[in-house]
């Protein structure tokens, strides 16, 4: 397919995950091509899509892209789509050591639409000081934990909170990888 010119990454939802929603890596990709979307690539079994795309209005082709998904692998498709700006600002907003620090693990909390870090932020008990530290960037929750305190944090129990349902997790080691190849598309 011929190059367009937006470049994006799709970050899917409750994929390949616990057995559920069991999508490989090239049914996912023939998905995004049959929906016109070029230089698709994908990265792990996540639900981690790069793509290009001549369309700018994001909302639309967010719903393009979890309609299309739901049809084809009859679930209920959710994604954030993030233009290849808004992810590069996004992770200009992680704290200097976010990810780069071996004792602590770091994971990115991506927000579906219709709510924002701060919202979620506010469902949820505070960090334990000391221990785990969030910070919130535009769509994003950092959040970097003591590798050997992971039991006694707040931020843990994420999974266990109805505002899990608006969120789609990565790790630093992926979202760094994902930076990379956005870069490279």
């Amino acid at each position: 397919m011929s190059q367009q010119p937006n470049r994006y990454l799709a970050l899917l939802r409750g994929i390949n995950v616990g057995g559920k929603n069991i999508i490989s890596k090239d049914a996912l990709k023939a998905c995004f091509e049959d929906l016109e979307l070029g230089d698709v690539r994908t990265y792990i079994q996540s639900g981690n899509v790069l793509f290009r795309s001549g369309k700018t209005a994001v909302k639309t082709l967010t719903e393009e892209i979890e309609t299309g998904l739901s049809e084809r692998f009859a679930y209920n498709a959710q994604a954030v789509i993030l233009p290849h700006r808004k992810f590069k600002s996004a992770l200009a907003a992680a704290p200097s050591d976010w990810g780069r620090d071996d004792e602590r693990k770091h994971n990115a909390l991506f927000t579906l639409a219709g709510t924002t870090p701060k919202k979620v932020l506010a469902r949820l008990p505070d960090p334990k000081p000391g221990i785990e530290s969030v910070s919130v960037g535009p769509g994003v929750l950092f959040w970097s934990v003591d590798k050997d305190s992971i039991a006694k944090t707040t931020m843990l129990k994420v999974a266990q909170n109805s505002v899990y349902q608006q969120l789609t997790v990565r790790n630093h080691n992926t979202v760094f990888k994902l930076a990379e190849l956005l870069e490279a598309l």
